[in-house]
């Protein structure tokens, strides 16, 4: 018996890195699917200060980080772990997370968000409030 492999429904796209990154020397730039018929964002993210990197913040879907470069510590949850070059961690929906540089050097990743577009829910710093509407 033939097997018949399912057509793709999204022809061959080759997106440059002057059209989507942001900046070169420190690679940072967002790319969403939707516009392609993809569910996925990707987000280049680097960071050459230690100490720098996004605070705490939830997506209401599941994402995976990539570490390029250097060495991040990451909360995610309850739990804090540090990444080096070459790990991948793996952020469940709806649970806050946030990652720092922790050097020497720069930090370099790739974010992957499994959604069709980016959304993304900040969390409080300190003295800050946050209603229940604003993560709705």
């Amino acid at each position: 018996m033939k097997k018949t492999l399912k057509q793709s429904r999204i022809a061959p796209i080759h997106i440059k890195q002057g059209e989507w990154l942001k900046e070169i020397n420190f690679p940072k730039g967002v790319q969403e699917g939707h516009p392609y018929g993809l569910d996925v964002v990707i987000i280049r993210y680097s960071a050459e200060e230690i100490g720098e990197g996004p605070n705490l913040h939830v997506h209401p879907y599941d994402e995976i980080f990539h570490i390029l470069e250097g060495r991040a510590e990451f909360t995610v949850g309850d739990s804090k772990f540090i990444a080096e070059k070459g790990d991948l961690i793996i952020g469940p929906a709806n649970i806050p997370h946030a990652y720092k540089n922790l050097g020497p050097g720069k930090l370099d990743s790739v974010d992957i968000h499994l959604n069709k577009e980016w959304i993304q829910y900040d969390m409080p710093g300190d003295g800050e409030k946050l209603s229940a509407l604003e993560l709705r």
